[in-house]
């Protein structure tokens, strides 16, 4: 599962592109890069205009000025920050379903967490266990295989989460739709 791939095409020119590990594996550095964007123009704000962010925002809202005319180019600063923020809460909402409601969620949660999630990056996969362990019940020990195995099943439960199962609700809806027009003819 990790190392493949679900590309799903409606018809030839559109094609939707899933790859979870891919996602999990950027994480970690976009989370970074968006809180140094936010820093930097946090700083920026309170630096010219003596305001936060959200107070600048709010003003210039009320004013009814566009920020489509800013010439330091905020608006688009904003926006980046924004968007990383939209596609890092998108995969923090799954995650977060699936370790409430899947059968090994909160065990896959960890393996997730500590592997892509943690502001730390662990230096290899021994690492990895040891703090998944740590949030074990009975001090229960796993091995490496056992590690590979949940990460593989909490990639397949949060990618359910995220784009559904679209290739079986797809032949589904094929099957129905067969099936009512032989029906209705």
């Amino acid at each position: 599962m990790g190392k493949s791939k679900l590309v799903i095409s409606e018809d030839k020119t559109s094609e939707v592109y899933h790859d979870v590990v891919t996602l999990f594996k950027i994480y970690r550095s976009v989370s970074w890069r968006m809180q140094v964007q936010a820093n930097q123009v946090k700083h920026r704000f309170q630096k010219e205009y003596g305001t936060d962010i959200d107070e600048f925002l709010d003003s210039i809202y009320q004013a009814g000025m566009d920020l489509n005319e800013d010439d330091a180019n905020i608006r688009y600063k904003v926006e980046a920050i924004s968007n990383s923020n939209k596609f890092l809460k998108l995969i923090d909402e799954a995650v977060e379903l699936m370790r409430q409601y899947h059968p090994l969620g909160e065990k896959y949660y960890w393996v997730l967490y500590y592997t892509y999630i943690s502001a730390h990056q662990p230096m290899n996969v021994a690492e990895i266990v040891r703090n998944v362990e740590s949030h074990l019940p009975d001090n229960m020990q796993i091995n490496r295989s056992t590690y590979f195995r949940w990460r593989e099943g909490a990639f397949k439960a949060v990618e359910g989460i995220l784009w559904g199962y679209e290739e079986e609700s797809r032949r589904l809806l094929e099957h129905f739709k067969d099936t009512w027009n032989e029906k209705s003819e």
